[in-house]
Protein backbone atom coordinates (compact mmCIF):
# COMPACT_ATOMS: atom_id res chain seq x y z
CA UNK A 1 0.00 0.00 0.00
CA UNK A 2 1.35 3.43 -0.88
CA UNK A 3 1.02 6.92 0.48
CA UNK A 4 -1.46 8.01 -1.99
CA UNK A 5 -4.01 4.81 -0.97
CA UNK A 6 -3.20 5.36 2.63
CA UNK A 7 -4.43 9.27 2.14
CA UNK A 8 -7.26 7.77 0.33
CA UNK A 9 -8.59 5.62 2.94
CA UNK A 10 -7.74 8.22 5.88
CA UNK A 11 -10.22 10.84 3.97
CA UNK A 12 -12.93 8.28 4.48
CA UNK A 13 -12.76 8.14 7.92
CA UNK A 14 -14.83 9.74 10.59
CA UNK A 15 -13.60 11.88 13.31
CA UNK A 16 -14.84 9.05 15.74
CA UNK A 17 -13.35 6.15 13.16
CA UNK A 18 -9.77 8.06 13.92
CA UNK A 19 -10.21 7.43 17.49
CA UNK A 20 -11.29 3.99 17.19
CA UNK A 21 -7.91 3.32 14.87
CA UNK A 22 -6.04 5.31 17.43
CA UNK A 23 -7.44 3.43 19.86
CA UNK A 24 -6.85 0.07 18.70
CA UNK A 25 -2.84 0.60 19.08
CA UNK A 26 -3.52 0.98 22.13
CA UNK A 27 -5.04 -2.41 23.00
CA UNK A 28 -2.22 -4.20 20.43
CA UNK A 29 0.31 -2.74 22.95
CA UNK A 30 -2.00 -4.28 25.68
CA UNK A 31 -2.11 -7.64 24.01
CA UNK A 32 1.70 -7.38 24.37
CA UNK A 33 1.79 -5.90 28.33
CA UNK A 34 -1.62 -6.27 29.99
CA UNK A 35 -0.59 -4.03 32.63
CA UNK A 36 -0.64 -1.10 31.05
CA UNK A 37 -3.23 1.37 31.54
CA UNK A 38 -5.29 3.61 29.07
CA UNK A 39 -6.99 7.05 29.11
CA UNK A 40 -8.31 8.67 25.92
CA UNK A 41 -9.87 12.58 26.64
CA UNK A 42 -12.27 14.06 23.80
CA UNK A 43 -13.39 17.41 23.11
CA UNK A 44 -15.47 18.47 20.27
CA UNK A 45 -12.74 17.78 17.37
CA UNK A 46 -9.33 16.76 19.63
CA UNK A 47 -8.41 14.02 21.43
CA UNK A 48 -5.94 12.96 23.45
CA UNK A 49 -4.71 9.40 24.21
CA UNK A 50 -2.65 8.00 26.69
CA UNK A 51 -0.94 4.58 27.48
CA UNK A 52 1.59 3.34 29.89
CA UNK A 53 2.62 0.81 27.44
CA UNK A 54 6.66 0.15 26.04
CA UNK A 55 6.85 3.18 24.40
CA UNK A 56 7.90 3.60 20.39
CA UNK A 57 11.46 4.58 19.08
CA UNK A 58 11.85 8.26 17.82
CA UNK A 59 14.98 7.77 16.72
CA UNK A 60 15.89 5.87 13.52
CA UNK A 61 16.81 1.60 13.78
CA UNK A 62 20.40 1.29 13.27
CA UNK A 63 21.34 1.67 9.23
CA UNK A 64 17.97 3.61 9.01
CA UNK A 65 17.48 7.19 8.47
CA UNK A 66 13.67 7.40 9.39
CA UNK A 67 12.75 6.90 12.70
CA UNK A 68 10.97 4.28 13.43
CA UNK A 69 8.02 5.78 15.00
CA UNK A 70 8.02 7.89 12.00
CA UNK A 71 7.74 5.29 9.76
CA UNK A 72 4.92 3.65 11.42
CA UNK A 73 3.02 7.14 11.20
CA UNK A 74 3.36 7.83 7.28
CA UNK A 75 3.64 4.44 6.11
CA UNK A 76 1.86 1.10 5.55
CA UNK A 77 2.94 -0.51 8.78
CA UNK A 78 0.19 -3.05 10.34
CA UNK A 79 0.27 -3.30 13.79
CA UNK A 80 -0.07 -6.70 14.80
CA UNK A 81 -1.66 -8.01 18.32
CA UNK A 82 0.12 -10.87 19.97
CA UNK A 83 -3.21 -13.26 19.36
CA UNK A 84 -5.31 -14.20 17.31
CA UNK A 85 -8.18 -13.48 19.11
CA UNK A 86 -7.38 -10.10 19.93
CA UNK A 87 -6.85 -9.69 16.19
CA UNK A 88 -10.61 -11.14 16.09
CA UNK A 89 -11.74 -9.01 18.47
CA UNK A 90 -10.18 -5.61 16.84
CA UNK A 91 -11.31 -6.83 13.21
CA UNK A 92 -14.85 -6.70 14.49
CA UNK A 93 -14.87 -3.74 16.32
CA UNK A 94 -12.93 -1.50 14.85
CA UNK A 95 -10.57 -3.04 11.60
CA UNK A 96 -12.89 -4.88 9.78
CA UNK A 97 -11.91 -7.54 7.25
CA UNK A 98 -8.71 -5.37 6.26
CA UNK A 99 -6.72 -5.74 9.54
CA UNK A 100 -4.63 -3.38 10.85
CA UNK A 101 -3.31 -0.74 8.53
CA UNK A 102 -1.39 0.73 11.16
CA UNK A 103 -1.34 4.10 12.71
CA UNK A 104 -1.04 6.00 9.20
CA UNK A 105 -4.51 6.07 8.42
CA UNK A 106 -5.70 7.59 11.75
CA UNK A 107 -2.29 10.30 11.38
CA UNK A 108 -3.80 11.38 7.55
CA UNK A 109 -6.88 12.07 8.28
CA UNK A 110 -5.49 14.50 11.46
CA UNK A 111 -5.59 18.46 11.04
CA UNK A 112 -2.68 17.47 13.49
CA UNK A 113 -0.83 15.02 15.81
CA UNK A 114 1.49 15.05 18.16
CA UNK A 115 2.97 11.85 18.98
CA UNK A 116 5.26 11.75 22.12
CA UNK A 117 7.21 8.63 23.42
CA UNK A 118 8.86 7.56 26.74
CA UNK A 119 10.97 4.85 26.25
CA UNK A 120 14.60 3.89 27.23
CA UNK A 121 14.18 6.47 30.08
CA UNK A 122 14.32 8.82 27.38
CA UNK A 123 10.82 11.61 25.99
CA UNK A 124 10.91 12.40 22.30
CA UNK A 125 8.11 14.13 20.21
CA UNK A 126 7.73 14.36 16.67
CA UNK A 127 4.32 16.94 15.20
CA UNK A 128 2.29 16.02 11.58
CA UNK A 129 -0.23 17.77 9.68
CA UNK A 130 -2.24 15.45 7.55
CA UNK A 131 0.60 12.84 8.01
CA UNK A 132 3.14 14.97 7.04
CA UNK A 133 6.07 15.46 9.54
CA UNK A 134 6.46 19.21 10.53
CA UNK A 135 9.81 18.39 11.28
CA UNK A 136 12.28 15.60 12.63
CA UNK A 137 11.68 13.71 16.15
CA UNK A 138 12.84 15.98 18.98
CA UNK A 139 14.09 14.84 22.32
CA UNK A 140 11.92 16.95 24.79
CA UNK A 141 13.29 15.60 28.57
CA UNK A 142 14.01 12.34 29.77
CA UNK A 143 11.71 9.97 32.75
CA UNK A 144 12.02 6.78 34.20
CA UNK A 145 8.52 6.13 32.81
CA UNK A 146 7.38 4.22 29.47
CA UNK A 147 4.42 4.86 27.49
CA UNK A 148 2.90 7.07 24.70
CA UNK A 149 0.25 10.12 24.65
CA UNK A 150 -1.37 11.19 20.76
CA UNK A 151 -2.39 14.37 21.12
CA UNK A 152 -4.49 14.90 18.10
CA UNK A 153 -7.40 17.37 16.28
CA UNK A 154 -9.71 15.78 13.66
CA UNK A 155 -11.00 17.72 10.77
CA UNK A 156 -15.09 17.67 12.59
CA UNK A 157 -16.50 17.48 15.95
CA UNK A 158 -15.99 13.69 17.21
CA UNK A 159 -18.75 11.82 18.06
CA UNK A 160 -18.63 10.65 21.56
CA UNK A 161 -21.29 8.50 21.90
CA UNK A 162 -20.03 6.30 19.31
CA UNK A 163 -16.44 6.43 20.96
CA UNK A 164 -18.14 5.65 24.09
CA UNK A 165 -20.13 2.32 22.42
CA UNK A 166 -16.73 1.56 21.30
CA UNK A 167 -14.96 1.71 24.88
CA UNK A 168 -17.39 -0.15 26.65
CA UNK A 169 -17.50 -2.62 23.73
CA UNK A 170 -13.51 -3.10 23.72
CA UNK A 171 -13.58 -2.91 27.71
CA UNK A 172 -16.22 -5.83 27.67
CA UNK A 173 -14.33 -8.78 25.90
CA UNK A 174 -11.22 -7.68 26.24
CA UNK A 175 -10.39 -9.19 29.44
CA UNK A 176 -8.49 -6.85 31.86
CA UNK A 177 -8.78 -4.29 29.61
CA UNK A 178 -9.13 -0.65 31.43
CA UNK A 179 -9.88 2.45 29.68
CA UNK A 180 -10.57 5.47 31.58
CA UNK A 181 -12.76 7.86 29.42
CA UNK A 182 -13.42 11.79 29.64
CA UNK A 183 -15.66 13.49 27.35
CA UNK A 184 -15.91 17.24 27.16
CA UNK A 185 -17.70 19.13 25.12
CA UNK A 186 -20.20 16.37 24.14
CA UNK A 187 -20.44 15.84 20.78
CA UNK A 188 -23.09 13.87 19.36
Amino acid sequence: MDHKELLQLSRQLSPADVCAQLLALCVVEYSYTPNLSIALELNDAEGKLTDTGRGMRLTPDKGDTLAHAERALTGFYPCLPSSLAFDAILRELVWGEHGSLGPSVANFACRSLKFTSMRDGEVWSQSYSYGAPSGPAVMIGSTGKTGTVIDFKTTAPINHAVVTTLVEALRSRVQGLSIVLRSHGRSQ
